[in-house]
């Protein structure tokens, strides 16, 4: 059954709570450039030559374990009725909390170097997080919050890393039943049993700026069930609807200590983007906010989006939307504007970042800070957040490692 979306007025300014400013302007030194969200753009800018190239998923224990490629989560298509009030701890950044002192971005060089003899690192423009994207289109829409991101620069690749004042929390009173029925409602793929998320890593051009962008995805419909009509709808961006191949294991992943354990995990093969899904529960008189929602999809260009309405947890037959489907085209159109004031954005911060470089050419880390209605690129003590290491920084040229670097341990399954 098909639903239409309905229309809502432009995104209201996000009412999240206010973000420590010692946590923003830790161990940041000078302003070094100041970008203003920008009016209409003229021009559409499509993602394109969009592909997959790795995934992992996190396994729980004592030390840090990816499996790779892992799964997400695959979707069981029943009619969950009732689960209880979610408990426990809730996940924010996951990366984060589990490498520790260690850069989050060190799993995704993992999982691809994994899959991918000799990955082109040098072409990429951008390395980021789909929330990292997302609070800079909310700016560049002109509702954006406060946040950090740490910014570094590997040759021309700047890397964006997330920053959250905190990686996890204990939930205290109510919050949804959101990850309950994520639970009820999907099952472990096999030999991820003890996985705790799934990350997916796909790159694409948008608008000229090679992108390489990590999410998670929350679950997955069974191999081989999709339409015809889907897999059409998907043939523009080159998405496939068979699982790409990849490489055997033919290289360590990364060099030096990195405390992180890798197992591989069959098939090889990963699952086919035209199957990913994004799991939404809401209250039933909750409208849904599209405006913030699709934007999310459409990112990372998740497939599926499956809406799980309640009245306190007992839950009607879930409502499934494409990402492509003509009941969310309004929104298709307004998040088109959106990107296109995005791309202006991301060109403004990639010339700054390039510009910043010390007298002997090497690059300076720096921050972007939003306060306000301002976001401010700001230079960043050395050797503070989350340091890449030569190991990340001699994939993109120009760093040698030292000899006798390890390996992180890698298990076959």
């Amino acid at each position: 059954m098909a639903y239409r979306a309905q229309p809502r007025e432009p995104r209201p300014v996000q009412s999240n709570p206010p973000v420590d400013p010692a946590f923003l302007l830790k161990n940041l030194g000078k302003p070094v450039a100041a970008f203003k969200s920008a009016g209409d753009v003229m021009g559409v800018y499509p993602l394109k030559n969009v592909k997959v190239i790795a995934s992992y998923s996190w396994i729980e224990g004592a030390t840090p374990i990816v499996a790779v490629p892992g799964s997400p989560r695959v979707w069981k298509n029943i009619h969950v009725t009732r689960v209880p009030a979610d408990t426990g701890v809730q996940m924010i950044d996951e990366n984060a909390l589990r490498m520790g002192d260690k850069s989050p971005l060190l799993p995704l060089f993992v999982a691809i170097d994994s899959l991918h003899k000799d990955f082109q690192y040098g072409d990429l423009d951008l390395v980021t997080d789909r929330n990292s994207l997302r609070k800079l289109l909310r700016f560049a829409d002109g509702a954006a919050g406060e946040f950090r991101i740490d910014v570094d620069l590997a040759n021309k690749t700047c890397l964006l890393t997330r920053r959250e004042e905190k990686n996890s929390e204990r939930i205290v009173g109510f919050r949804g039943f959101s990850q309950e029925y994520e639970k009820a409602a999907t099952r472990a793929a096999s030999g991820c049993e003890k996985a705790s998320s799934h990350h997916r890593i796909i790159s694409y051009d948008f608008g000229g700026i090679k992108v390489l962008l990590r999410f998670v995805d929350e679950a997955c419909t069974e191999r081989g069930d999709e339409a015809d009509d889907l897999l059409a709808s998907f043939s523009s961006m080159n998405i496939g609807r068979v699982s790409q191949p990849v490489a055997p294991l033919s290289r360590a992943p990364i060099a030096s200590a990195s405390g992180l354990t890798v197992r591989l995990t069959k098939p090889t093969s990963l699952v086919p983007q035209s199957n990913t899904i994004e799991i939404k529960t809401r209250a039933s008189h909750k409208i849904m906010d599209w405006n913030e929602v699709y934007p999310q999809l459409y990112l990372s260009q998740t497939a599926h989006l499956y809406l799980a309405k309640h009245e306190r947890g007992s839950f009607q037959r879930v409502e499934k939307y494409q990402l492509n489907g003509s009941n969310l085209r309004d929104y298709a159109v307004r998040t088109e504007k959106s990107m296109g004031k995005l791309k202006v954005l991301l060109d403004a911060i990639l010339r700054a970042v390039r510009k910043l470089r010390t007298r002997d050419g090497i690059a300076v880390p720096l921050s972007l800070v939003c306060q306000g209605d301002t976001l401010t690129l700001y230079r960043r003590d050395a050797s503070t957040g989350y340091p890449l290491g030569k190991e990340i920084l001699s994939k993109f040229g120009g760093v040698e490692l030292p000899s006798g670097s390890k390996s992180p341990t890698i298990l076959r399954k």
